[in-house]
């Protein structure tokens, strides 16, 4: 079996001791339960998935819902910092602030997602990465690790956005595929990915709140989005 990113990185399992009682059972998020990520999963057979963006952790459960239901030996590594972006600090909408959960000027999200992963049953699954998605992206660059599927949704920024399509495409096995979250949505997302795609001569495949861009071009049409 290919060794997990939890066995190199961790020296106890980081859910160690966590009671999940003990923060608030919230799954709230965007995008989260879009088919194309099961469909995917159905199409690739993961052995490795990175999510950059998680959030609460909804899609990661839902993914690895998908992952058990299918038999996969498979590690679902998510990366964030469970700061906030921008719009959740400057309460674009509300509850958004709020979600963080600040505590002494810092956010508390991270527990509200292990304790959703922990509730649900998907911490066997599902390893955290504690970090910006550059610094995680060198790191895995670093250790020569390879991801199956790639699900980016993080900054809603241009230039950050972008600079994720490059950096965990570039993690991508020969026949792994990117899917990204926002497209259409926000501007920003929208522009970076259409880029990435055409200064790389790559196919995408999209509706409003998701795109597709599969290292082998005939996939990701097949990858369906309903």
């Amino acid at each position: 079996m290919t060794q997990t990113l939890r066995e190199i990185l961790y020296t106890e399992c980081p859910y160690a001791g966590l009671d999940p009682a003990a923060y608030p059972d919230d799954l709230q998020g965007w995008g989260s339960d879009h088919p194309v990520l099961a469909a995917a999963i159905e199409k690739l057979r993961p052995k490795r998935i990175i999510e950059v963006g998680s959030w609460k952790g909804r899609s990661a459960i839902n993914m690895a819902r998908t992952v058990r239901a299918l038999g996969l030996q498979c590690e679902i590594v998510c990366v964030d910092t469970w700061l906030g972006s921008p719009e959740h600090w400057l309460r674009a909408a509300p509850g958004w602030y709020e979600s963080l959960a600040m505590k002494n000027g810092y956010p508390q999200l991270f527990y509200t997602f292990m304790g959703n992963v922990v509730r649900h049953g998907f911490q066997d699954i599902i390893t955290p990465l504690s970090m910006t998605s550059e610094s995680a992206a060198f790191v895995l660059r670093h250790l020569k690790m390879s991801f199956d599927l790639a699900y980016v949704d993080a900054a809603h920024e241009y230039e950050p956005a972008k600079r994720d399509f490059v950096a965990y495409w570039d993690l991508l096995t020969d026949n792994g595929a990117l899917i990204g979250d926002d497209y259409i949505i926000w501007p920003g997302v929208t522009q970076a990915a259409n880029e990435f795609a055409m200064e790389r001569g790559l196919r995408i495949v999209g509706e409003p709140g998701k795109f597709v861009i599969a290292k082998d071009a005939t996939a990701g049409p097949t990858i369906r989005f309903q």
